[in-house]
C-alpha cells in the first residue's frame, strides 16, 4: 500500500497537508483560502472532488480558515475534536 503525503501549505499564515493511502484521499487541517487549497490540489494533480474528508488537529485559525467553504463546497466531512 502506497502512501503519499504532500504539504500544500505550511506557516504561520496557514497550513494543509494531502495524504492518500489504500484508495483514501485527505486533506490535515485547511488553514488558508478554500481557492488556494484548490490550486494547491491541482499542483499535484488531485481534484477537490475527489476528497473524502478534512481532518482538524485543533480550532487554530491557521488549521480551520478554509475547512468550512471547502465542506459546504464539495459536501466533504469535516473531523474534529468538540
Amino acid at each position: 500500500m502506497r502512501l503519499t503525503v504532500c504539504p500544500l501549505v505550511s506557516g504561520s499564515a496557514g497550513n494543509s497537508i494531502y495524504i492518500s493511502c489504500g484508495g483514501v484521499k485527505l486533506l490535515v487541517d485547511c488553514g488558508v483560502s478554500a481557492a488556494r487549497v484548490e490550486a494547491g490540489l491541482r499542483e499535484i494533480g488531485v481534484s477537490m472532488d475527489e476528497i473524502d474528508g478534512v481532518l482538524i488537529t485543533h480550532e487554530h485559525s491557521d488549521h480551520i480558515s478554509g475547512a468550512g467553504v471547502l465542506a459546504r463546497k464539495y459536501h466533504v466531512p469535516v473531523y474534529a475534536t468538540e
